[in-house]
């Protein structure tokens, strides 16, 4: 919030210089130009630096992001105890799976897409 406001802040001075000084007929003054040289450089100044720090803000949170989403599964995968019974140890069903459903070997052809209405 307070790099915004800080931004805001530089362009409306810039600005407000500028339209004051070309109301009252200065801009064609060496020093008023240099004077709005000075604010317009001093304004992108403020952006650049600004727009660097937030980059490398958002780049140290990814990396922070990153680390934690490498190391957090181990942990809860480590407190969840499986059974003598479990999945992974099952014997498998005889007979070719479809679709979700257990159908009959002579039923069923390898290698062939299954059509929406009839053979």
């Amino acid at each position: 919030m307070m790099k915004s406001t800080l931004k805001l802040f530089m362009v409306l001075v810039t600005l407000t210089v500028a339209v004051l000084g070309w109301i009252t007929g200065q801009y064609r003054d060496r020093d008023y130009m240099i004077l709005i040289l000075v604010l317009i450089s001093a304004t992108m100044l403020t952006f650049l630096i600004l727009n660097i720090h937030e980059y490398r803000l958002q780049a140290r949170k990814r990396k922070e992001r990153e680390s934690k989403s490498q190391q957090g599964p181990g942990a809860e995968a480590s407190s969840i105890k499986r059974s003598e019974g479990s999945f992974a140890l099952k014997d498998k069903k005889s007979g070719l799976t479809w679709g979700g459903g257990n159908i009959k070997a002579s039923e069923a052809t390898r290698g062939t897409k299954r059509k929406f209405l009839g053979r």
